[in-house]
């Protein structure tokens, strides 16, 4: 992907830039901190302009009409920190809107929707539900821990839901606090094992809490039926 980010502080720039090369890391992440720049840096390759609506001078809603007479088809993805200004965008018909602060999950839904779909990063992992497995290129994928495999299964059974690490330990060890430690390791386990096959996107973080990006797995199957692989019911 070729994507665009704006907005006038810098350091939310370059957290979008940091997400979205992990997201995509093939793609080509730029990102500009006043319209007027913007402007002269859209080319008819961008595809995706990801344009914070409250900015000083030229605002966000100006800025994307001016962008959205010459490149009528390009995705705009407006992102503000105060839902109510999103109304005002409505009439410019954007791919899509993202409320501050912004996270890899609210992107990569953004990305799912947009108006004029682009190729995404596609995702090595494949999942069956029963069976449980998990598949790289068709070949049965391995975790190092033997354990590490339900981890990674409840978090695809949980539907993207985010997981404390009590209710991890309620799961794998029956509450047990002293096994801490050996839920750490899995989780280790887990990333890294993925990273090693560029997946590691698809563990999200957020607030002290795990889940799994369901909408970057591919899967047959019923996710509910999981359940029935382990000994959770």
């Amino acid at each position: 992907m070729i994507t665009l980010t704006v907005d006038d502080q810098p350091a939310i720039t370059e957290l979008m830039r940091k997400m979205l090369t992990k997201i995509d890391h093939k793609g080509t992440h730029h990102t500009a901190n006043d319209p007027q720049t913007a402007i002269d840096m859209v080319t008819p390759d961008t595809q995706i302009l990801f344009l914070d609506i409250e900015m000083p001078g030229l605002n966000g809603i100006a800025t994307a009409k001016e962008i959205q007479r010459r490149f009528p088809k390009l995705n705009i993805v407006f992102i503000t920190g105060h839902p109510e200004y999103a109304l005002q965008a409505h009439g410019l018909f954007p791919s899509g809107f993202l409320t501050k602060p912004v996270d890899e999950q609210d992107i990569m839904a953004a990305l799912k929707n947009l108006r004029f779909p682009v190729d995404m990063p596609k995702s090595p992992i494949y999942v069956a539900c029963s069976p449980f497995g998990v598949f790289v290129d068709g070949v049965p994928f391995d975790f190092r821990r033997d354990r590490t495999i339900e981890l990674f299964a409840y978090l695809v059974y949980k539907n993207g839901a985010y997981c404390t690490s009590g209710e991890l330990l309620g799961i794998l060890w029956d509450g047990n606090i002293e096994k801490d430690g050996h839920l750490r390791q899995l989780v280790k386990d887990m990333r890294d094992c993925l990273k090693e096959i560029g997946a590691e996107t698809l563990i999200l973080k957020k607030y002290g809490k795990i889940a799994v990006d369901i909408n970057a797995v591919e899967y047959s199957g019923k996710l509910p039926d999981i359940a029935g692989e382990f000994s959770w019911i």
